[in-house]
């Protein structure tokens, strides 16, 4: 990632994270390469968004408080260089971060772009079921990738990005989530997020991949009863409110350090990961393929993300699409 997916206001912000006092504005010119006026249109810009930054007499600009929506600049000061992520675009409101990801992806966008909305008036799920949130309370984004490898491949991006939920949920919320193939995120048995992966492909490459994410964060138990289909939410879970922002940066390093993996041949690992991880491990479950329904008891992921069942002894076979229903657990 070069740095000139990083805007002044993010370079800006950057340097007032990290400060432990207030900065001058010479001093952060200084440090950015550019001139005292320039650093004080950031800070305007900052302001102007919802940032409270104070100006102290003979000491320089001090940061009080951040607006909550994960906005470019929050974004672009807390992610690493290198990372997934950026450039990041923020929408107040949109039909659906996948289609407008896909749309870009089409005009050019480049490799590691974020699209995030507070609100999706036509926002998607799997086999085009609507997902639905109130504005501002979870985090919906599509990740761009633009990844050298072959069709049969996609499915890991799917697995990586259920694996990086887990970790970054993990390790900012101490909450033990766990993945429902093919595409959910599972807290205390119920969904707590849902993941879309779609795709243009050239001559069994892939050409571009949007990964879509809708995690509900800062629903209450009241919200999520009111869902047409049992969820879960980092709130209810917890009983804390939750800044998106890093959350979402947190999500973004994941995916990035599991992408890096993946690329440099690490698959098994992935797969491994996943695989302790996997909510389905050892349940008997029924997969409806159209109008046929196989039974069996679920052993794992394979590396190509096929779901591997076993309908008796002996007798195995893999999965690669279906809608997964739960009968028991078994061991």
């Amino acid at each position: 990632m070069s740095t000139t997916h990083l805007s002044r206001a993010g370079q800006v912000l950057r340097l007032l994270l990290e400060a432990p006092a207030p900065r001058s504005g010479q001093e952060m010119g200084q440090l950015l390469g550019c001139s005292r006026a320039a650093v004080g249109k950031a800070v305007e810009a900052l302001r102007a968004q919802g940032f409270v930054i104070e100006a102290r007499s003979n000491a320089g600009y001090h940061l009080v408080s951040q607006p909550e929506a994960p906005l470019p600049a929050r974004l672009e000061a807390l992610l690493p260089a290198g990372s997934l992520g950026l450039p990041l675009l923020h929408f107040m409101e949109i039909d659906s971060t996948n289609l407008e990801a896909r749309r870009r992806a089409e005009a050019g966008a480049p490799h590691g772009a974020c699209l995030v909305a507070e609100y999706q008036s036509a926002g998607r799920g799997r086999l085009d079921r609507r997902w639905t949130a109130p504005a501002g309370s979870c985090l919906l984004f599509s990740l761009l990738l633009r990844p050298e490898l072959g069709l049969t491949e996609v499915f890991s991006l799917t697995n990586l990005m259920a694996v990086a939920l887990c970790r970054a949920i993990e390790g900012r919320c101490g909450l033990k989530p766990a993945i429902k193939w093919p595409n959910d995120v599972f807290l205390d048995g119920v969904k707590l997020a849902g993941i879309l992966t779609e795709f243009t492909c050239r001559a069994e490459r892939l050409d571009h991949v949007v990964v879509g994410v809708g995690l509900n964060i800062n629903l209450s138990l009241q919200e999520l009863s009111q869902l047409p289909a049992p969820a879960a939410s980092l709130l209810a879970a917890s009983g804390q409110t939750w800044d998106r922002a890093p959350l979402l940066a947190a999500i973004l390093q994941e995916a990035s350090a599991l992408y890096d993996l993946l690329l440099a041949g690490g698959r098994e690992e992935l797969t491994a990961e996943y695989n302790r991880r996997c909510w389905l491990q050892g349940r008997r479950v029924e997969v409806q393929q159209g109008d046929q329904v196989l039974a069996g008891r679920v052993l794992g992921v394979a590396g190509d993300g096929a779901l591997i069942l076993e309908q008796g002894p002996g007798q195995r076979c893999l999965i690669r699409h279906g809608d997964v229903h739960v009968l028991s657990i078994g061991h």
